[in-house]
């Protein structure tokens, strides 16, 4: 069973995610931020992690170029709700997949979600 970590400090955004993922069939662990996110992958790296942007104690770049810094590559989607002011860094990350901008559309994301899977068997 696939395992998807939520970072994200809006429990909405957490909880819809996290509901539409068990209804796919995927194991989902959640993180209110950067700093929880680590201590929860160190306990169990996820297949793939989707990640707020604009996080408080550590946001979501600098969660994953630590990870990329200690030489751990999860899979990533990062999620914000300013597109445009997105760094341009993030998109040289070799963790990073895509962006979504919120608020996105529930389906697309859960499209594109389960075609990472089925690409990353």
């Amino acid at each position: 069973m696939h395992h998807v970590l939520i970072v994200d400090d809006q429990p909405g955004i957490r909880l819809l995610l996290e509901e539409i993922m068990k209804i796919e069939g995927f194991q989902v662990t959640t993180a209110i931020n950067g700093k929880d996110a680590l201590e929860k992958i160190e306990a169990r790296a996820p297949d793939l992690m989707l990640v707020d942007y604009k996080l408080p104690v550590i946001d979501g770049l600098t969660l994953v170029k630590q990870l990329e810094s200690e030489g751990t590559v999860i899979p990533t989607i990062i999620m914000t709700g300013m597109p445009e002011k997105i760094s341009d860094e993030v998109k040289t990350l070799k963790s990073v997949q895509t962006i979504f901008s919120k608020p996105f559309n529930i389906n697309d994301a859960r499209s594109t979600i389960k075609a990472f899977f089925l690409q990353n068997k």
